[in-house]
């Protein structure tokens, strides 16, 4: 059995009823989370001193925040105290001053606290560095890969949106820059875990076309600037980033829905935002009304409620508090009737899904459910939850607002791609199609024939892309065909040059008055430009990250030859170079007698 108290503190007298309740525990079964509104370190200091010694040899961990939560309640600037009592688990605590590498860090955490009974690991990082929000992806991936058992659970620490200075600490000290972590550990122990976004995807997809890391430069061949100005207005564009937060970017990952918004302007005019992204990921704007926060609230508290928890833990990105405003009670009341409850409003919030990975969220609201003992999940037994929304006018005027939009905005797309299976681009990556492509063979023939000039023809193929479908799924699959387009459009800019999908994952590129050593040269900056990218492919048998192999047949002399002979020319180069082992090119200039 578990045993949660809350205590808001506001001196030394607040520890002393606690004490009594504690004293018959051993002091590794216990665990004391500070969650802090006050930014005065001094004072938190002082508490701790206070904690230590009415509480010698128990696990502390602490962080300030942007806003405590208490028994399902929001609260501003008040010192927040959990003390979890443990029938049967034990508790560790480990405290890392320095984050400079996040991945060194993940293995420190790892190798310190996860044990063969680990079930539960709870995560409190400081959210800031030089103003901007720290990105908690890379330590978290380092950690699951140690403990791939364990739910990992917490936030990153916050100041009360000042974007100043954040802080967490333990027992053994305190760390502008660091991590503390406590694991609990216990074969009666049970841990599960549940998150709400609420935030859909609405209006056209949009591509990610120049980014490096968490900068992106353009949009849909656009600043982001651009992009905000003309799909959310000029008075949005000119307050940003913070204008913005209210429709943040949802990206899918994973079959996970993700929303991401800017965390700064750089003097450049690229964005900063809080994840990394890749050219050629697809990205939409993000939209959240009341209706939609109470059907994700039902959600959450059905799912934790099924779990029949002992305490809940909460921790909710700071946006949501900001947006949100009083609508905030709506998905915190949903947890008030289930278990005693602790939390705090984060920037970034760490989560284990079901699938095991475990991911750095924003403008989520994660929960974490324990409880000790032998009692099974009881998922018929869920306690239906009522969010108690007046069915105004103006909601119901949302919510038909809504599916009007969504709904036009699916024909939209549907149009569209039937009308590009009529034009000339293919509609995945914008290349030409192949139909454009039959035309502009014949054509290019037709003038080598006239001029004498070389004509050379490049097919690309992807290296194993059935295997990186199979394992990284069609959305990602698509995310590398776009990715894989725009190096040729970085390479190849004459207007001349063409270049088309031709196939799933072939493309093929026409390239006029090219000469054969022109067109082996260009082939290999191709090769060598798309392995630089180092997008990951468990799935291939010659290297750790996307490769193609490239077959390139250049017309030297006039001939009179047939666009299908040319290209079958050029595809058995291609062939050539898969046996040869992929990821390579064989080049050769076309003799009738020879293919």
């Amino acid at each position: 059995m578990i045993k949660s108290i809350n205590i808001l503190y506001k001196n030394s007298s607040d520890l002393t009823t606690a004490k009594s309740q504690v004293s018959s525990y051993p002091e590794n079964q216990i665990l004391i989370q500070v969650y802090s509104g006050v930014q005065d370190q001094d004072k938190i200091k002082e508490l701790h001193q206070q904690l230590t010694e009415h509480f010698p040899g128990v696990a502390i961990i602490g962080t300030s925040t942007a806003g405590e939560i208490m028994d399902a309640r929001s609260l501003d600037e008040q010192i927040l105290i959990n003390i979890s009592l443990f029938d049967d688990s034990i508790v560790r605590t480990h405290l890392v001053k320095h984050n400079e590498d996040p991945v060194v860090t993940g293995y420190e955490i790892a190798a310190a606290l996860c044990h063969q009974d680990t079930k539960a690991l709870i995560l409190f990082g400081c959210g800031l560095k030089n103003r901007h929000t720290v990105n908690g992806g890379p330590l978290l991936e380092a950690l699951q890969s140690k403990c791939s058992n364990v739910i990992i659970a917490g936030g990153q620490a916050a100041d009360n949106g000042k974007g100043k200075t954040t802080f967490v600490f333990s027992k053994e000290g305190f760390t502008e820059q660091g991590v503390v972590a406590a694991s609990i550990s216990g074969k009666k122990l049970q841990a599960n875990r549940a998150y709400n976004l609420s935030w859909i995807p609405i209006g056209k997809k949009l591509t990610i076309t120049e980014a490096k890391g968490s900068v992106v430069h353009s949009i849909d061949d656009m600043s982001p600037y651009d992009i905000y100005a003309h799909y959310l207005g000029q008075e949005v564009a000119d307050g940003l980033p913070l204008s913005a937060v209210d429709f943040p970017l949802i990206i899918e990952r994973d079959g996970i829905k993700m929303a991401v918004h800017a965390t700064g302007v750089n003097d450049d005019g690229s964005f900063q935002y809080i994840h990394d992204f890749h050219p050629g990921e697809q990205l939409r704007f993000g939209f959240c009304h009341a209706g939609l926060l109470a059907i994700g609230a039902q959600m959450t508290h059905a799912e934790a409620r099924s779990f029949n928890p002992q305490a809940l833990f909460i921790y909710s990105c700071i946006s949501r508090k900001w947006i949100l405003g009083a609508d905030i009670s709506v998905e915190l009341s949903s947890l008030e009737d289930i278990a005693p409850s602790s939390g705090f409003f984060c920037y970034g919030e760490y989560f284990t899904h079901n699938s095991g990975k475990a991911y750095f969220f924003s403008q989520t609201m994660t929960v974490l459910s324990l409880s000790e003992g032998d009692a099974p999940l009881v998922p018929n037994q869920v306690a239906s939850y009522d969010p108690k929304l007046e069915e105004s006018r103006q909601f119901r005027t949302m919510r038909v607002l809504h599916r009007l939009v969504e709904t036009s905005t699916k024909e939209i797309d549907s149009m569209n791609r039937e009308l590009a299976k009529l034009a000339s681009k293919d509609s995945l990556t914008g290349l030409a199609n192949r139909r454009l492509f039959d035309e502009t063979i014949a054509s290019e023939i037709k003038r080598h024939n006239r001029s004498g000039d070389s004509l050379s023809l490049l097919l690309v193929d992807i290296d194993y892309f059935k295997q990186y479908n199979d394992i990284y799924g069609h959305l990602h699959g698509d995310d590398c065909l776009r990715t894989v387009s725009m190096i040729f459009s970085k390479i190849l800019k004459r207007p001349s040059d063409i270049v088309a999908r031709y196939g799933g994952e072939e493309f093929v590129c026409i390239l006029p008055a090219t000469s054969d050593t022109n067109a082996a040269n260009l082939a290999e900056k191709i090769r060598s430009h798309i392995e630089a990218l180092a997008l990951p492919h468990k799935g291939s048998e010659i290297s750790d990250y996307v490769t193609v192999s490239i077959g390139a047949l250049t017309l030297a002399d006039t001939i009179d030859v047939s666009p299908d002979e040319l290209f079958h020319a050029c595809d058995t180069l291609l062939y050539k170079a898969k046996r040869n082992g992929r990821n390579c090119i064989e080049a050769a200039i076309y003799q009738s007698d020879k293919f």
